[in-house]
């Protein structure tokens, strides 16, 4: 993976989903990802990772799955107590679909979770009582006073932080820490 002219890298990084245009007369591109910048090569956007079609939504839902049979947990931190008593309250910053939200609400019903994206691709319809989605970017500061969760939990934001943003993503997340 680290030649950049590995034929795998670019077909592991080419999404096989087309970019959606308002104008059907324009040409479909395809995506790709950049691990060297951090980012997708995609002009004129704000999100960079696709969710856009049900493959990479897919993709998304297998991997929390499989990361949870490896690990024998969605998590590492010791809060599962604090879940179990309930009234614990998580955020996970860039949810995209909302999997590992949804899985855990599902099995902790006595706590309350919130996911935040900046763009909706979480579905709409059942989902758990204890689960909020909001669209929201943390670059634009986010909807919750200071010191609100119990855990905060961010996992594939690490694709398109660039090293110079990291300092103010750690602090924001901290800050909603209690």
């Amino acid at each position: 993976m680290g030649n950049t002219n590995s034929t795998l890298k670019s077909k592991i990084l080419t999404c096989s989903c087309k970019k959606r245009t308002t104008n059907p007369n324009e040409p479909q591109q395809p995506e790709i990802l950049n691990l060297e910048e951090g980012n997708l090569r995609k002009p004129k956007t704000t999100y960079h990772l696709s969710n856009h079609c049900d493959e990479d939504i897919d993709r998304q839902y297998f991997n929390h799955f499989f990361r949870r049979h490896v690990f024998q947990n969605s998590f590492s931190a010791p809060i599962e107590k604090k879940l179990i008593e309930g009234e614990c309250k998580i955020l996970d910053v860039g949810c995209g679909p909302g999997t590992w939200l949804i899985d855990l609400a599902n099995k902790y019903e006595d706590s309350n979770f919130f996911g935040i994206d900046i763009k909706s691709v979480y579905p709409s319809e059942a989902i758990p009582e204890n689960l909020e989605f909001v669209e929201a970017d943390i670059f634009n500061g986010l909807p919750f006073p200071d010191g609100e969760f119990d855990f905060v939990h961010q996992e594939v934001m690490g694709l398109i932080i660039k090293a110079i943003q990291w300092d103010f993503v750690i602090s924001e997340l901290i800050r909603y820490i209690k």
